[in-house]
């Protein structure tokens, strides 16, 4: 292959080895999307609402100590700070001891938490799924 065709093709391969599969700038899979739908409706819905809204909030006058509210999965929050794998630990891992939040690794596997994760990014504009992780530092 000559020099120019080389250098042309170059980018086009690279792509399509760094590119992952759940990354921030990709189109997301309807299919993924439909699964993470069904499961974020089966286990997340119940506390982060329909479409992500999180649940409302309460005064602090009159929460119990120690209860903290589900918070919007949409871009409405900060989840879209967080990348891709640090979503998927949390929901397998649960996101700390004072949460009221579960850990799901007894019940999900890593790819329903994966497919969890690219449903939550569908409720993103493509902006903020630019912008997702370490990113957010330094774009918008």
């Amino acid at each position: 292959m000559n020099f120019f065709k080389s250098l042309f093709l170059f980018p086009f391969v690279t792509l399509l080895f760094i590119t992952p599969q759940y990354g921030a700038t990709d189109k997301l899979d309807v299919k993924i999307v439909k699964r993470g739908s069904q499961l974020y409706q089966q286990y997340c819905q119940v506390c982060h609402q329909e479409n992500g809204v999180g649940e409302t909030p309460i005064p602090w006058s009159l929460r119990r100590p120690g209860y903290f509210p589900a918070i919007p999965l949409n871009a409405d929050s900060h989840a879209w700070h967080h990348d891709d794998e640090q979503l998927v630990r949390t929901i397998l891992e649960g996101p700390g001891p004072d949460s009221r939040m579960p850990a799901w690794k007894e019940v999900l596997s890593q790819d329903q938490a994966k497919d969890i994760v690219t449903y939550i990014k569908s409720l993103w504009p493509e902006r903020i799924r630019e912008c997702q992780g370490a990113k957010h530092m330094n774009c918008m």
